[in-house]
């Protein structure tokens, strides 16, 4: 898979010492470059941009500011010629930094890091990896992020998800197979009609599990992965 990559750095010969890399490595792809950071940000928003090389130091607006604006699919690399604000890059969410004066070899290595960040992103599940799924409902299909479901109650064919600010969302689909794609760590079976968001849970007590004034029932046979979480939260 070839990656599109954009450059982004006020000084022109680091810019074309980045580009002169890029055209280099058979599996990626320039498709822009730029002095100017304010010049870029439309592109990078509303591109298709999965590597993106930035210079932290710029006058307009700094690469840490810009770094907000990316897109979490996109692999940001910063570039500096100073060592010291390499750590405020990574703080920033960078899968990598670069030093100037910058090698050939030493832009080999970075890429090397890089593609691997990207290729473990694309191999994770769509609802794990972007924190919502989609449900149809009637004529229409609706988003549903995550952190908003509390617990989802099977209902013979279908299932529902019961929501934050007493939402509720009904669709055609199982408890099995939401079960095996929604994030282990957080959605736990409690019952052959249940599916919990511990993570949303007020309190757990005498086999249910509470969300305010509403509860919802832990089987024998679902108890233990519930202590397990339980355990492991600890205080």
């Amino acid at each position: 898979m070839i990656l599109n990559c954009v450059v982004i750095d006020d000084d022109p010969e680091a810019l074309n010492q980045i580009t002169s890399h890029i055209k280099r490595t058979p599996t990626l792809q320039l498709i822009g470059a730029y002095t100017s950071a304010r010049e870029a940000v439309r592109d990078v928003r509303n591109g298709h941009v999965d590597v993106l090389y930035l210079a932290i130091q710029m006058p307009e607006l700094s690469g840490i500011e810009f770094a907000r604006l990316v897109p979490e699919s996109c692999r940001l690399v910063f570039t500096t010629a100073y060592k010291e604000y390499a750590f405020d890059g990574i703080k920033a969410g960078a899968a990598d930094y670069l030093l100037k004066p910058i090698s050939f070899e030493d832009f080999q290595e970075s890429y090397k890091r890089v593609r691997a960040t990207f290729d473990e992103y694309q191999l994770q599940d769509p609802i794990e990896r972007d924190r919502c799924l989609v449900a149809r409902v009637e004529n229409k299909f609706v988003r549903i992020d995550l952190d908003d479901i509390l617990y989802i109650e099977s209902m013979n064919d279908y299932v529902r998800f019961h929501l934050t600010q007493g939402r509720k969302v009904t669709t055609f689909s199982n408890l099995k197979r939401l079960e095996s794609r929604l994030p282990r760590q957080q959605f736990k079976r409690i019952h052959r009609s249940f599916i919990a968001n511990l993570c949303r849970m007020d309190s757990i007590g005498h086999m249910r599990i509470f969300y305010g004034e509403t509860s919802i029932p832990i089987s024998d046979s679902y108890k233990d992965a519930v202590y397990q979480f339980v355990n492991s939260h600890l205080a």
